[in-house]
């Protein structure tokens, strides 16, 4: 499975670098393709808990609800972060290939962090809203 994410991922920076026109369509395919991925694991997440009745129909939409901007808010941060710091970071390169290379290992670094920093707030904000209501 990995290989296979792998690959998918060499393609679309293949198809990217030749032809152009067809990069935003690709990423925004792409894009919605891992948010629908991740809107169903969040709710196969919380459906256990709901068809066993330790969660009311309400926090079962709640939590996916919360869950799902939580995701939505790490994805924008992570674009525009990665983005803007891709941008600093390769504007003295002239090579075209090493620019692209460049920023795409630093737009995902930069990715990685806020997810990582958004997925820790979040865990506790979720921990605490949990402990509330049940």
């Amino acid at each position: 499975m990995k290989v296979v994410v792998f690959l998918l991922l060499v393609v679309m920076i293949a198809v990217i670098w030749l032809m152009p026109f067809a990069a935003s369509a690709l990423g925004i395919d792409f894009l919605l393709f891992s948010l629908a991925i991740a809107i169903y694991f969040i709710f196969e997440k919380h459906r256990e808990a709901y068809r066993q009745g330790n969660i009311t129909r309400a926090i079962f939409v709640r939590n996916i609800l919360f869950e799902i901007f939580g995701i939505l808010l790490a994805m924008t941060l992570a674009g525009l972060l990665g983005g803007y710091i891709a941008q600093i970071a390769t504007d003295q390169i002239t090579n075209d290939l090493t620019k692209l290379i460049a920023g795409v290992v630093i737009g995902l670094l930069a990715g990685i962090g806020v997810g990582f920093i958004v997925s820790r707030i979040w865990g506790k904000l979720s921990t605490k809203l949990n402990s509330i209501h049940q």
